[in-house]
């Protein structure tokens, strides 16, 4: 089962975001704490058709998901990983240098 933070309060208004593990607050109302919830039972990620046509998707998200999606699912899936977990490593090396 995968976890997800997001904001109960935009959730309340139908709004899903979803956050890492570091972030703080809402970057839509600024609501502090973020909830951590299932991903599966109570917000569901958007689908990789619904990401490439969200304006409020980044380029770089978009461009990595387009191209992942002409692989082979199972090595972009893999590959993924390894760049999520190497981001938040670099991430938190960042972050504790603060």
């Amino acid at each position: 089962m995968s976890l997800s933070y997001h904001c109960p309060a935009c959730l309340n208004r139908d709004r899903v975001i979803h956050y890492s593990a570091r972030q703080e607050l809402c970057a839509i109302c600024g609501h502090s704490p973020l909830a951590l919830s299932p991903a599966e039972e109570d917000v569901s990620l958007p689908t990789a058709i619904e990401i490439l046509h969200d304006p409020a998707s980044s380029t770089w998200l978009k461009q990595a998901l387009a191209s992942a999606l002409c692989r082979d699912p199972v090595d972009a899936a893999n590959d993924a990983e390894v760049l999520a977990s190497v981001l938040n490593i670099y991430c938190r090396q960042l972050l504790d240098k603060r």
